[in-house]
Formats: C-alpha cells, structure tokens, sequence
C-alpha cells in the first residue's frame, strides 16, 4: 500500500451530513440521493456521529423501529473516530482495522473536510498493484510531488488519477475535466 500517500488525495470531499435532530427517514433519503452508506451527524457545524446502514439493522430493522420516528442522535455511534487529512494511508487503514470501522470521517481543525471509505483504499491499492510502473507510483506517492502533479482521486469519477485539473473547485480526471469543458 501506499503508505506515505495522505488521505487527502483520496478521500471523498463531498460527505452526506444531517443535524442530529433529524428523522432517520430524512437521513436515509439523503444517503439514497448521495449514494452512500453512512451520515456523518453534525451539531453547531462539527462533526459529532456517524450513521451507518449497519447501523440501521441492529438498532432499527431489528427493533421494527419507524425511521420517521427515530432520530439520528438516538442511534449515531459517538465518539466520532476521525483523521487529519494529512494522515497517511497506512495510519489510516491500521486505525480503521483496529477500530472495526470501513469509514472514516476527515476532520482538519474540528470541520469535516472529507470522507474515506474502505473501498477507497482499496481501490487504491488494486491500481498500484495492477501498475506495470510501481516504481514511478513509488516517486509520485510521496507528498510533496503528489501535490504538484495533481496526484489523486477524481471527485466526479472516483478513479485515481495522475493528473487531475480544478474546475469549479473540484479535482477532477482528464475525462471528466473534458466533459465539463463541452
């Protein structure tokens, strides 16, 4: 794995949020709209809970609960487990492995600022292993030089990318950047 690539270069900058006196079913319907599996639950602008679907079976489903009656403060896992956008792959993935969690909220002076998933790291680590050029993705992984050349997830798309452009301030693929452009 990439071990000296920050989770800033691939975590997912748009995180579907609610308040936590929002209903489940309008939590719910928000996940749906943003295609995802969690909420990350907000109070005075931080990050406080995370709604997960598992979640959703054990404290939910499985108690024949009514979504529209259950709030997300009544069943968000707190305390929030959190990294800095600087922490690296590694760090992260051994946190998310100790702490039996498949995502992470990223949190950069107390405000939410991304989201990386399982998923995310692994998607990472099939692409560098598939590469025929480990070692130039060894030179462009470390920090300084990922930053210049634009190393990292497209925030359309989601591939990883080795050169992404910032268009209306996302950070998008070659592909997708060409599409936005027509």
């Amino acid at each position: 794995m990439t071990h000296n690539m920050p989770v800033k270069e691939i975590m997912t900058r748009e995180v579907c949020t609610a308040l936590m006196d929002e209903s489940l079913l309008n939590a719910s319907r928000r996940m749906l709209e943003y295609g995802v599996g969690s909420v990350v639950v907000m109070e005075n602008g931080h990050p406080v809970g995370i709604v997960t679907e598992k979640d959703l079976v054990e404290k939910v489903i499985s108690r024949n609960k009514v979504p529209s009656e259950v709030l997300l403060k009544d069943i968000m896992t707190s305390p929030l487990i959190v990294a800095d956008p600087h922490t690296s792959l590694r760090e992260a993935a051994q946190l998310m492995l100790r702490k039996g969690i498949r995502r992470l909220p990223i949190v950069d002076n107390g405000k939410l600022v991304g989201i990386i998933t399982d998923n995310d790291i692994l998607s990472v680590s099939l692409d560098l292993i598939e590469s025929n050029e480990i070692k130039n993705y060894k030179m462009l992984l470390r920090e300084e030089i990922a930053e210049d050349l634009g190393f990292g997830k497209c925030e359309k798309c989601g591939k990883l990318s080795d050169f992404l452009e910032e268009i209306d301030g996302l950070r998008l693929c070659e592909d997708c950047a060409e599409l936005t452009h027509e």
